[in-house]
C-alpha cells in the first residue's frame, strides 16, 4: 500500500488580530417579509467588505444553517472592526434593525481579539458578545448572559469593561459548569 503523505502548514505570527463571528436566526421563518431584507443587508456588507481590502477585513466565510447563517471574519484588529460598524451601509441596517425591533430574526455577534492588548493600557486581549431576539448561543451559551445596560450598550464599552476585569472572570453558571450546553 502507497504511502500518503500528509501535508502540515501553519500561519505567519502576527502580534494581534481580531476573530469576529456573527449570524443571524431566523425567528419567523413563515414571514419571510421581516427577515430577508436582514440577509440582504448582511449580503451588500459582505460584498462591500470584499471589494475594499483597505476596510480592514482579511478574510471572512459564511456558514448556512438550518434557520440561519453564522459568519465568521478575521480583522487586522478590533479598530479595523468598529470603524466598519460605523460605516452608512452598517449603520443604516442596524438602525433599521432596532427601529422594526427585529421580530422576523434574531441577530448576534461576538469579538474576540487574539494575541498582544489592542487598546493602550489593556493588560491582556479582551472579547465581547451581544445577542438580540434569541435564545443563549455561543459564548452567551457557554458562560450565561446578562442585560445589556447604559455600560454595555456599545461594543467598545463591552471590551473595555472585559479589559479592565483581568484575569478575574465570573465563575460559569451551573449549565456550563456542570458540562450540559
Amino acid at each position: 500500500m502507497p504511502q500518503t503523505q500528509v501535508v502540515r502548514t501553519t500561519t505567519e505570527p502576527r502580534e494581534s488580530l481580531t476573530v469576529f463571528l456573527l449570524g443571524v436566526r431566523v425567528n419567523a421563518l413563515l414571514r419571510p417579509r421581516r427577515w430577508m431584507w436582514v440577509n440582504a443587508a448582511f449580503v451588500r456588507m459582505d460584498a462591500e467588505l470584499r471589494s475594499d481590502p483597505a476596510l480592514g477585513l482579511l478574510h471572512s466565510r459564511v456558514l448556512p444553517s438550518a434557520r440561519g447563517v453564522t459568519v465568521v471574519q478575521y480583522w487586522e484588529s478590533t479598530r479595523a472592526l468598529l470603524d466598519y460598524a460605523r460605516r452608512p451601509l452598517h449603520s443604516a441596517a442596524w438602525q433599521r434593525y432596532l427601529r422594526e425591533g427585529g421580530a422576523g430574526a434574531g441577530v448576534w455577534h461576538e469579538t474576540y481579539e487574539v494575541g498582544a492588548p489592542q487598546s493602550e493600557g489593556a493588560a491582556h486581549a479582551g472579547y465581547e458578545a451581544v445577542y438580540l431576539n434569541m435564545p443563549a448561543h455561543g459564548l452567551g451559551r457557554a458562560l450565561g448572559t446578562v442585560p445589556i445596560d447604559r455600560g454595555t450598550r456599545r461594543a467598545l464599552d463591552r471590551l473595555a469593561r472585559r479589559r479592565a476585569r483581568g484575569a478575574a472572570a465570573p465563575a460559569a453558571p451551573a449549565s456550563a459548569a456542570d458540562g450540559t450546553r
